[in-house]
């Protein structure tokens, strides 16, 4: 019974594993381009994606495209941007982790 159970934990936390969500960020002109996929490589099309500010107000929303992208127009103000795959599967992106955006971007 113990090997059962051993084993079945194993298939699950690798399986959770799996599906970690991954996501990154570049500015292209006066965009903002994300791609997001899974851990394991799988694509990530139709997974919610939100843009906040510092006062979690949201600037832009929608879902990576099937390409497992989602663009949305720069910010005036410092932003983070939160792929939202499903409980306890998030992964978030501050505007310094933008790649392109100078860190004297924002005050």
């Amino acid at each position: 019974m113990r090997v059962t159970t051993l084993i079945a934990s194993l298939l699950i936390s690798s399986q959770a594993l799996a599906h970690t969500p991954v996501c990154r960020c570049e500015l292209t002109g006066n965009d903002i381009t994300c791609t997001g996929q899974f851990h394991d490589g799988s694509e990530a099309s139709g997974v919610a994606m939100t843009v906040f500010d510092y006062h979690n107000a949201t600037l832009a929303s929608g879902q990576l495209n099937k390409q497992s992208r989602f663009q949305f127009t720069q910010p005036q103000q410092p932003f983070y941007i939160i792929m939202d795959a499903g409980p306890g599967e998030m992964f978030e992106v501050d505007w310094k982790d933008v790649k392109g955006l100078a860190p004297s971007t924002y005050p």
